[in-house]
């Protein structure tokens, strides 16, 4: 299979015929779900045909990152006269779930059996020195060469948003699998006292968690951090998620506890006048923030700020993810049971604050704010790591209407839905009404979204109200219609496509909730994949405006966010 280069590739996109547009569809008819499992059975058998290893001097069941649409040419990509096709596990967990989930909506077991055999083969092979795996942020696998490759060579893990299917891992190899979870907490955990993590691990460092280590309840946070870390709030679901499926598939009463603490740091962190917390729990003393508004906001530090910046989104994240952890315990039952109610409710009462506090409803966006509830003067900062549009007024999201829709099915409470409708009317969907109805949706909307079909997803589970549900499948018709003959699914303007794209598994559930068998799907997860290194390839305008020698997979290939 012949190699495309970037610029051969943008010339085919002119060739790249799509199913029809969304304004030729009309309104879906819930009873009729099957076109859903369909197209995501279509993806995964050309993914399956396609995208696994057949690269270097080995053919394993491992998966390639991405897919041209057309060739099936994998994803290259070119680090300091080296190519690299890429292989990054952690970008592939929505893959592992889609193939899952469709052995239990369809019995066909090969789908099954073709993701755990790329979950044993990466436990066995992917492994750091220290026990974690070659995959995330900045590291990945490189299958033609059979080597972990990464950003300043392949030391640095890094997990942000990312919630791996460690039940999947777990059921192939529990033991490999265990190893994976404790080294995530001992890698990343620099300072159990305070419990300052950081969002970098060295894989060539000791990495065993300390669970008999004293711990500092009191402390004030945020805290300046000893060893200069910086603890993004969007590491903190990694780090949840690890130690909540440690807990349960490993029975670590110890992680449980640890995991509990971390949570808290969150809620201790909390303004006591505003109940506001920010992106971090600890800061730096040379801290980015202070360097880009200080001379405006002199009190400021990167843990005092509530913005939308994709580091520092402490409410756009961390909500979501825990309330899936918190189901995952209340599902656990038993003593994990009061765990489970405990980080919901935390999440339900954070997502009340930001929409009290952060929300204008006049003008319809979410403003930015130190914890202490000061507006800040965005346009006034500096330009260095941040830029003023870090900090600028943003519009409501897919991921926050999916937030406040399962707080409100979790906690019943009427302010969360009254968010959710404020959402949906401000994405397109029309106006859902108040719990019981009347609703007034907007059946010819164009949004394609996965985050707001989980959302909506979430509003008919807790209602079991079929103007929900047939909405939810109008919203899944025009993600349907993204998807290319091929049965990859591009993102508008890319001829290369993720085989972990997260439509397959939506679309997945969408078929479940049609026919009544979403509980017998994985459970979908906050998740954001990446690849973030140095590229000596084609850049486009966007890679081009960065102030970075380094830029990310989906600006290269998929045209898809940071």
């Amino acid at each position: 299979m012949r190699e495309l280069t970037l610029r051969q590739a943008k010339t085919a996109i002119a060739g790249l015929v799509v199913l029809g547009p969304a304004s030729l569809l009309s309104a879906a008819d819930p009873a009729d779900g099957q076109r859903y499992l369909a197209a995501v059975r279509r993806f995964a058998d050309v993914v399956i045909e396609k995208g696994r290893d057949t690269y270097g001097p080995e053919k394993t069941p491992l998966f390639v990152d991405g897919l041209h649409v057309e060739s099936f040419a994998p994803v290259r990509w070119n680090n300091k006269g080296q190519t690299w096709v890429l292989c990054n596990f952690a970008n592939q967990q929505a893959l592992m779930r889609t193939l899952d989930g469709l052995t239990a909506l369809t019995g066909e077991s090969g789908y099954r059996q073709a993701a755990e055999n790329a979950a044993r083969h990466a436990l066995q092979r992917l492994v750091t020195p220290n026990g974690l795996l070659a995959w995330g942020g900045h590291l990945a696998w490189d299958l033609d060469g059979e080597r972990a490759v990464g950003e300043g060579g392949p030391y640095t893990h890094e997990l942000k948003t990312s919630q791996p299917y460690y039940e999947l891992m777990w059921r192939v190899d529990p033991a490999a699998t265990r190893r994976v979870l404790e080294a995530v907490w001992g890698g990343h955990v620099l300072d159990w006292a305070l419990l300052d993590f950081n969002r970098h691990a060295d894989v060539r460092k000791p990495a065993v968690p300390r669970w008999d280590a004293d711990f500092n309840e009191s402390v004030d946070v945020p805290f300046p951090s000893v060893a200069n870390n910086l603890s993004f709030v969007n590491v903190t679901p990694p780090l949840m998620h690890t130690g909540v499926m440690l807990g349960i598939l490993g029975q670590s009463e110890p992680a449980l506890k640890w995991t509990r603490r971390l949570v808290r740091r969150w809620q201790q962190g909390r303004d006591p006048k505003t109940g506001l917390c920010g992106g971090q729990l600890s800061y730096r003393k040379d801290d980015r923030a202070h360097e880009a508004l200080g001379h405006v906001h002199p009190e400021i530090n990167e843990a005092k700020i509530v913005a939308s910046y994709h580091q520092t989104c402490r409410y756009h994240q961390l909500p979501l993810a825990q309330m899936q952890s918190g189901q995952d315990l209340l599902a656990a039952g038993g003593a994990h049971a009061t765990l489970g109610h405990e980080f919901i409710q935390w999440a339900c009462d954070d997502l009340k604050v930001y929409a009290q506090r952060c929300y204008d409803a006049e003008k319809g966006v979410f403003i930015a704010r130190m914890t202490d509830g000061t507006a800040i003067r965005w346009q006034e900062s500096r330009k260095g790591y941040y830029v003023p549009e870090s900090f600028a007024p943003q519009q409501p999201s897919g991921m926050l209407l999916w937030s406040f829709a399962t707080a409100y099915r979790l906690g019943n409470d009427r302010a969360h839905w009254r968010m959710a409708r404020e959402m949906g009317r401000k994405l397109g969907l029309g106006d859902i009404g108040p719990p019981r109805g009347p609703r007034q949706s907007a059946l010819d909307t164009h949004l394609a979204d996965v985050h707001a079909l989980y959302g909506l997803l979430e509003l008919h589970r807790a209602t079991r109200d079929e103007a929900l549900l047939k909405l939810a499948c109008r919203v899944g018709d025009n993600l349907l219609a993204t998807q290319a003959p091929s049965g990859l699914f591009p993102r508008k303007g890319s001829v290369y496509a993720r085989t972990g794209d997260e439509i397959p598994l939506v679309l997945l559930h969408l078929a479940g909730a049609v026919a009544g068998k979403t509980d017998t799907l994985p459970a979908p997860r906050l998740d954001h994949a990446f690849f973030h290194c140095v590229y000596d390839g084609e850049l486009n305008e966007a890679q081009q405006k960065r102030d970075d020698a380094r830029t990310v997979d989906n600006l290269v290939f998929y045209n898809a966010r940071e």
